[in-house]
């Protein structure tokens, strides 16, 4: 009965053990997989702003220089985590690049709006799309399908402080996020792209739908809000490729 119970009991050791260094192995394979995963990458990507819309100025417009290409100083991608991105300065510093974009403030919601910024004018500028917020990427986004994306339009005015518009209802409920919507695709998925408004607001003559979004002054060290601003009504296109 001594011998029997001592047997037995080696082979439940022997037993556990096994099983305890498989799962050893199993959980480092594992380990190693996540490790090896790759990150996404950026892709990059041709941004071309619209400086007129059936003859009317957009509050949005380029620089006049042709469309935006990704280069060491001017950023011109879809993120790895699906967002589009176009930004004309570059380093810690923000230094400017030789591209900026066309910023026109002259149309606020209220004309009791405290005073912008500026009225118009070419500034160094970061522009986004932040689609992965609504749990969708730019690649993903089937051909003729539109999604409303939150974002920001941030800019430096001539002042030196940096200034931002909101697309972002989570933060300002009553302004307007912006319609992306997936022109063609390939094997890898979309590939062409066009940012509007998704307001309905039309002003004055102009037939071109507006945004309501906030003006905000912001710290450009970690974009906390510094000042609100007032609303603006904004218009732009903008079709992105890869």
């Amino acid at each position: 009965m001594t011998r029997t119970g001592m047997k037995n009991g080696g082979r439940k050791t022997i037993v556990t053990g096994a099983i305890g260094s498989l799962a050893l192995v199993l959980s480092a394979a594992g380990a190693a997989h996540l490790a090896a995963a790759p990150t996404p990458r950026d892709v990059p990507v041709i941004t071309t702003i619209a400086d007129s819309l059936g003859g009317y100025q957009p509050r949005i417009e380029s620089d006049l220089k042709g469309p935006y290409v990704n280069t060491s100083q001017v950023q011109s991608v879809v993120q790895g985590i699906g967002d589009w991105t176009l930004t004309t300065y570059y380093g810690r510093n923000a230094t400017a690049s030789s591209r900026s974009v066309f910023f026109d403030l002259t149309e606020p919601v209220d004309t009791t709006n405290p005073p912008p910024p500026m009225t118009a004018g070419y500034v160094q500028a970061h522009l986004i799309a932040k689609c992965h917020l609504v749990n969708v990427g730019f690649l993903q986004i089937p051909a003729g399908t539109t999604v409303q994306c939150p974002g920001a339009f941030r800019f430096q005015a001539p002042n030196g402080l940096w200034y931002r518009l909101s697309f972002q209802p989570d933060n300002f409920p009553h302004v307007e996020r912006m319609n992306v919507t997936c022109t063609s695709a390939d094997s890898a998925g979309c590939k062409t792209w066009t940012i509007k408004p998704s307001g309905t607001t039309l002003t004055g003559t102009d037939p071109n739908p507006k945004n309501r979004n906030k003006l905000v002054q912001i710290d450009s060290r970690n974009d906390t809000v510094i000042a609100d601003l007032g609303d603006y009504y904004i218009s732009f296109s903008i079709s992105v490729s890869r």
